[in-house]
């Protein structure tokens, strides 16, 4: 595989890409664009992930996992002893307009504090659609939220998204509140595997990203995984 190693950040927050993943990747396209698509939990509260998500294919998870398990146990020095888990296994597009965007929809993000569990990110759509950027929160200095920083973290962007009116659109650059430490562009069938405790955010360039169309339109394919037992990194 054609596997980049980044470390991002002032905490060095491993990063891994690999491209030409999947040896045919328009056949997921193809399966997305017959799927059913739904909004995301919370969507009607103007929270989580701004757009719709469908199931993807069966097996689909454990079919990623057989080649990446021992890449994510590798570069992030995950046990052998540690367990294995499939969670969300998801085909997603973005389709919320800038100007219907929610608060905490404008800022970046991080998926759990949970200690061992990694996001997954599959790119099934070009560079025109941006990519994903990571981010240090500005006040705190926090580039990853783990159980020991949660509280204060939360904390401080309570009183500072009511204090700072955050720009009506998808998070990009650096701005008041956080800086952006590092990006991995959007190219198709690029994956992309991260802590899902690292601040991060999908940069979204223009209107075409912003579809219901599978081929059109921002589609990945999404995946969350934990290892029981593995630890926290501060």
């Amino acid at each position: 595989m054609n596997t980049q190693v980044l470390s991002v950040g002032e905490e060095k927050n491993t990063v891994v890409v690999i491209d030409d993943f999947l040896e045919a990747p328009k056949n997921l396209v193809v399966f997305a664009s017959q799927a059913s698509f739904a909004p995301w939990p919370m969507a009607a509260e103007r929270k989580g992930y701004p757009g719709v998500r469908a199931a993807a294919p069966e097996h689909h998870g454990a079919m990623m996992m057989e080649r990446l398990d021992s890449v994510i146990r590798r570069h992030f020095s995950v046990p052998a002893s540690h367990e294995l888990k499939i969670h969300q296994e998801t085909l997603n597009l973005i389709t919320v307009p800038e100007a219907e965007l929610g608060p905490l929809q404008r800022a970046p993000h991080f998926d759990t504090s949970a200690p061992g569990l990694y996001a997954v990110l599959l790119y099934l759509c070009d560079e025109s659609h941006g990519g994903t950027g990571f981010y240090r929160h500005k006040s705190t200095g926090y580039e990853t939220i783990s159980p020991q920083r949660v509280e204060h973290y939360l904390d401080c962007c309570y009183i500072e998204f009511n204090k700072y009116r955050r720009p009506q659109k998808y998070c990009l650059d650096s701005d008041d509140l956080f800086t952006r430490v590092g990006f991995v562009p959007a190219r198709f069938n690029r994956l992309v595997i991260y802590r899902g405790n690292t601040l991060h955010s999908a940069n979204i360039l223009n209107e075409k990203s912003i579809s219901s169309d599978p081929v059109e339109g921002r589609l990945t394919a999404n995946l969350f995984v934990s290892y029981e037992g593995a630890t926290a990194t501060p």
